[in-house]
């Protein structure tokens, strides 16, 4: 009901853009982004984040209102349905539409199947290598199931949106149920809140199909050491894979 065509959302900044003399590249000094953010807003790839619609708005010589609108609109008192219904226009504005989610979730779970039969091939081909079981148990199997098992939780069981205190509150853990997670130096909240579980899902998945290939470069070049340390190694390895793409994703979106 309150959802912004984005196409329509897209024509407009386009027109006022080209109204106002300056291209793609200067209306994204304005506002702090890329010129290929811009690029996207016009072509109805994407929509600016809700933090941006004021400079927006300013850096194209419109209201705010007639932003949201996509459309000039004459400066007259509006009545209070019509208030009621851009107010939630901005609230839904950036959340996901049901086929964005849809698609979002087809994408994840087509990653976690290539990653999974990735690293199945590629513990083969150490196996086929000469690795004995024992030796990639240890230092493989463990980690590569760590991987894979919050990498689902984020994919398949994690809520695609926080509770409303989450917005209200700087709240640095992440309750679900058996899962919890503490991360000091950045609050949790529903515009950071897919971004963490997006890059959540990449580090793991990622990490858990370059681990094999690093094991395998590291047996070859120090054969004599790598039995004995890598278990050790991949623990660190695991918990930078987990926290650092997120720790990222949710300070830029914070």
């Amino acid at each position: 009901m309150y959802e912004i065509d984005k196409e329509k959302f897209g024509a407009f900044v386009a027109q006022l853009r080209k109204e106002k003399g300056i291209t793609q590249k200067e209306l994204a000094q304005k506002v702090y982004v890329s010129d290929k953010a811009v690029s996207k807003w016009e072509r109805g790839l994407s929509m600016p984040d809700i933090t941006l619609l004021i400079p927006l708005a300013q850096a194209l010589g419109i209201g705010v209102t007639e932003l949201l609108e996509c459309q000039r609109l004459e400066q007259t008192a509006m009545d209070s349905d019509r208030v009621e219904e851009l107010m939630h226009r901005v609230i839904s504005y950036s959340e996901e539409t049901p086929a964005e989610r849809r698609r979002r979730r087809r994408q994840e779970a087509i990653l976690y199947a290539v990653s999974l039969v990735t690293v199945a091939l590629e513990l083969l081909g150490l196996w086929a290598a000469g690795a004995e079981p024992e030796e990639i148990g240890l230092n493989l199997l463990i980690y590569e199931s760590l991987f894979f098992s919050f990498s689902a939780y984020f994919c398949f069981f994690a809520k695609d949106k926080l509770p409303e205190y989450y917005d209200e509150y700087k709240v640095d853990s992440y309750s679900d149920g058996f899962f919890q997670m503490n991360m000091p130096g950045i609050y949790f909240n529903n515009r950071n809140w897919r971004h963490i579980k997006r890059a959540a899902i990449r580090g793991m998945l990622i990490s858990a199909m370059l681990l094999p290939v690093l094991y395998f470069v590291c047996r070859i070049l120090f054969p004599a050491v790598v039995k004995k340390i890598f278990v050790f190694v991949g623990m660190p390895l695991f918990f930078i894979a987990l926290f650092a793409p997120m720790y990222v994703a949710a300070k830029k979106h914070e």
